[in-house]
């Protein structure tokens, strides 16, 4: 036992801050994902009373696979996690270490349940933001062992471990890990103890529910960035070297450039569905564009011209946190992608496209991306959403699972339109770049924007949404815009934020203490 960690302070966790009726089992083990209880306060052979319990069964997933979120097979999406199985210990315990517990003091497994922990982007919505208000409110400290709660047998998603990560000083495990019957002297990362330990004193149980609790979304993404700033910049260089042969991109260190970078789908991804056809055209137009496509001097703003690129996000998290560190927006297709947004520093902006079919007027599509730079609880809003919605069906393709409509996929026609492939026309991307420039990290300017309605658009650069129909914002202000360069040259009056532009514009640096 490495005692440099068993000399660590025990973990704390404040049941006064507790927001979800979290449960407490003390002295338990758990044996192939079964809570055992040996606490005599409840167990049968010593007291009337009732062993804890945790309902699950109400947790749902989509099953996951290579291509993406299972909700698309007409049988995958919304199951049912099994319940929980909590049971008092017995003399017929099979493992030895169950027949003789010794209950850890030091390691304090807090088990985490929340809807769908196969999307990215609920995960970050439902549980993961709500964990970040929840340990600055002071509820459980950095000393306990976070376990995801997925289905049995499963892998925990490599970017919840990420995002738990951070808030964990112990490796991010599984219930079927943590539970496994394995020697207790295999080494582990989630204990205290440095070994595999089964058996311990407190056990913590909470089902997160997505509530008006928190909604710090932007708070959440820089605790991330905050949390491996020292990881990602020992690997700068690397990562440059690593953009530069995979996409031959050197990011400019000129401010007056505006940098955005295209969310790029995996090859598993881009088989499905949900790309950008013409990303490379757009990247190619975006980076020769002519002056009377850039901002107008006249503006005096502190962008001139325009750097487009594309990213793969996913593939290596802390590198996809050192990337959006240094871009001044993201576009990409509605998707779990656009959460990268909030690893930004102040001002950044996010163009989310949605194909024919799935337009923010008929679906579902404003309750993710928008919703999070929208939050009712960070005002002024820390980063800009914009949008452009296809009306014109010419400019979108079947994905995979609407061109092969097989029996078993889904047919439910909201899905089959959001995975899509688009098209968009340079007008729409010209529009949302000088949108963007204009607005130049300043949140009033913005604001007059999104209350004239040219902050989102359709392919045709008509406006999406009418007057009175953005919740974010006082619908009495909300108004149509005719003129998109006339609105632009009306916000462009309003006195940039120079402080968030210092802020963006200053280079990364550790501080002392993190």
């Amino acid at each position: 036992m490495p005692p440099t960690l068993l000399s660590h302070p025990l973990a704390q966790v404040d049941f006064k801050k507790d927001r979800y009726q979290c449960v407490v089992w003390r002295q338990a083990c758990i044996d192939q994902n079964v809570i055992v209880s040996y606490d005599e306060a409840t167990h049968p052979k010593t007291s009337m009373g009732t062993i804890p319990s945790l309902n699950v069964s109400e947790i749902m997933y989509n099953i996951p696979s290579k291509y993406g979120i299972g909700d698309r097979y007409r049988k995958g999406s919304a199951l049912r996690f099994p319940a929980l199985y909590v049971r008092p210990s017995n003399d017929m315990e099979e493992e030895a270490d169950l027949q003789q517990p010794a209950f850890s003091k030091c390691t304090v497994p807090m088990l985490l349940y929340a809807h769908y922990p196969y999307n990215a982007a609920e995960t970050f919505r439902y549980i993961f933001e709500k964990l970040v208000t929840l340990q600055e409110a002071g509820f459980f400290d950095r000393r306990v062992t976070l376990v995801p709660g997925v289905p049995p047998g499963t892998r925990v998603p490599s970017y919840t471990k990420f995002w738990y990560g951070s808030l964990s000083d112990r490796a991010v495990v599984s219930l079927s890990e943590l539970s496994a019957r394995k020697p207790h002297d295999t080494p582990s990362n989630a204990t205290w103890e440095g070994r595999h330990v089964r058996c311990f004193e407190t056990v913590v149980g909470c089902r997160i529910r997505y509530d008006r609790y928190g909604l710090r979304f932007y708070n959440a993404g820089q605790h991330v960035a905050k949390h491996y700033m020292p990881q990602y910049l020992a690997r700068s260089a690397e990562f440059e070297e690593r953009l530069f042969k995979t996409r031959k991109v050197r990011l400019p260190t000129d401010p007056s450039v505006f940098k955005l970078v295209f969310v790029s789908r995996s090859k598993d991804h881009s088989t499905v569905g949900r790309t950008i056809l013409n990303e490379d055209e757009l990247i190619a137009t975006c980076n020769s564009a002519p002056a009377a496509d850039r901002p107008p001097p006249e503006w005096g703003g502190p962008y001139k011209s325009y750097f487009c690129f594309a990213h793969v996000f996913g593939e290596d998290q802390l590198m996809d946190v050192w990337l959006m560190r240094r871009v001044d927006g993201v576009l990409g297709m509605h998707g779990a992608g656009l959460t990268n947004v909030l690893y930004m520093k102040p001002g950044g902006s996010v163009v989310e496209v949605r194909p024919f079919g799935f337009s923010g007027r008929e679906s579902w599509a404003n309750r993710y991306a928008r919703f999070k730079a929208s939050s009712p609880a960070e005002r002024p809003w820390p980063v800009f959403w914009f949008g452009i919605d296809t009306f014109n069906a010419s400019l979108s393709e079947p994905s995979m699972f609407e061109k092969d409509d097989k029996p078993h996929y889904s047919k439910f026609r909201v899905i089959r339109a959001r995975d899509r492939h688009v098209r968009i026309t340079w007008p729409s991307l010209r529009h949302q770049l000088l949108n963007m420039a204009a607005v130049a990290r300043t949140h009033d300017r913005y604001m007059a924007l999104r209350l004239s309605g040219a902050f989102y658009i359709t392919d045709t650069l008509e406006q999406a949404e009418f007057p009175g129909q953005d919740p974010h914002v006082p619908k009495a202000q909300q108004r149509n815009f005719t003129d998109p360069d006339a609105e632009r040259r009306l916000a462009v009056r309003i006195p940039l934020n120079q402080t968030v532009l210092a802020a963006a514009a200053a280079p990364d640096v550790v501080v002392h203490g993190h």
